[in-house]
């Protein structure tokens, strides 16, 4: 019996030595450029705005700082709306997060123009537009 406690105590440290030592390569493994700094190099800024173009989606991130993102518009002291998206002339919808995606773009070249919905005098009706090409 002694035995056998002896053999699975021996399995068990030999196992969990293994195991650290797989997980520390893992960790020294790094890439070469961190996929999200990737990500942000290729975002073109435009004004409040960051976008990317990738197949037939639009990837949009907001630059503003201390502004509030939700359904309601909110009184005139709080920085706080909501985005509107028109994608050539129409309305795609309204987004509530500083990141969203505008999916399903067919090929060619659309305009795109996201209005910033806020009550505030500084963000009242600010606007960015630009011209994307889908290929």
């Amino acid at each position: 019996m002694k035995w056998m406690l002896s053999i699975c105590a021996l399995l068990f440290l030999v196992t969990g030595c293994q195991s650290q030592h797989e997980e520390e390569q893992v960790v020294k493994q790094e890439p070469d450029v961190p996929v999200m700094q990737q990500a942000q190099s290729e975002m073109k800024q435009q004004g409040f705005l960051k976008y990317k173009v990738q197949g037939t989606a639009v990837y949009i991130e907001s630059t503003l700082r201390d502004f509030h993102l939700e359904p309601s518009l909110g009184n005139k002291d709080e920085k706080a709306g909501y985005f509107t998206v028109y994608v050539d002339g129409k309305r795609a919808g309204n987004e509530y997060t500083a990141a969203f995606v505008v999916k399903h773009l067919s090929k060619g070249k659309h305009k795109m123009t996201v209005v910033l919905n806020s009550r505030h005098p500084d963000y009242k009706q600010k606007r960015e537009t630009w011209d994307v090409f889908v290929t």
